[in-house]
């Protein structure tokens, strides 16, 4: 494949997530396109591919559905704005497809089955539900913790403590101008969350009252 000067295959291993998402935006060109979104493949398949598998529970489905999810990203980077990371938009495709493939499978199992366009996630259509119902809780508490940290906090916290990233790879992968980089984010995020840490109750006390906020706000709109 022929790509632009400018757009040799170094500079494009080079290029942020942003411009990449900018340039899949913009070009014309279809060679370049697929050529672009390869290199959005190979950074972010291995992640995907693991969030998949939290809510599958099955490696081989969890291939499949990654394959599903890069798919529904090829149809949609226009809808990519920008305003948050890469990893966080495609995270929320990935959250939504699965989800929707769980309770496709728990409406119509024996369909599912029988056709093949769905393996068998779990053994029970109620640990289909559990699952489900796991997810939307998790979501709560991350929609939660968005109130009460900034953006870069939980950026951080979640490249540090889920990824598993070392805080010199993030504050590269940032941009951190700051003095301490990357640890002056989680000193700050701790230090937020540790009377809520401290008291189990509080933070049930909190997270229930941020709820029925958000209930009554949804309501009145």
């Amino acid at each position: 494949m022929q790509l632009p000067a400018a757009l040799s295959a170094k500079v494009i291993v080079d290029i942020p997530d942003h411009a990449l998402m900018s340039l899949l935006a913009n070009t014309p060109d279809h060679d370049t396109f697929d050529y672009l979104f390869e290199e959005l493949f190979y950074r972010y398949n291995r992640q995907v591919t693991r969030w998949c598998y939290r809510l599958a529970k099955n490696q081989d489905r969890a291939l499949d559905l990654a394959q599903e999810v890069f798919v529904k990203a090829f149809r949609s980077v226009h809808t990519f704005r920008g305003d948050s990371h890469l990893s966080t938009w495609l995270y929320v495709i990935t959250r939504n497809h699965c989800l929707n493939r769980l309770r496709q499978f728990q409406r119509e199992p024996d369909r599912q089955v029988a056709d093949g366009s769905c393996c068998q996630f779990v053994s029970r259509a109620e640990d289909v539900q559990s699952v489900i119902e796991r997810t939307q809780a998790y979501q709560h508490i991350f929609d939660f913790l968005q109130s009460l940290l900034t953006p870069v906090e939980i950026e951080v916290m979640v490249l540090h403590h889920v990824h598993e990233m070392t805080l010199s790879a993030i504050t590269r992968k940032l941009r951190l101008a700051n003095r301490s980089g990357a640890k002056a984010y989680i000193v700050s995020a701790k230090r937020k969350l540790k009377p809520l840490c401290d008291d189990a109750s509080e933070f049930r006390r909190q997270l229930d009252a941020w709820r029925s906020e958000r209930s009554a706000h949804s309501k009145a709109a």
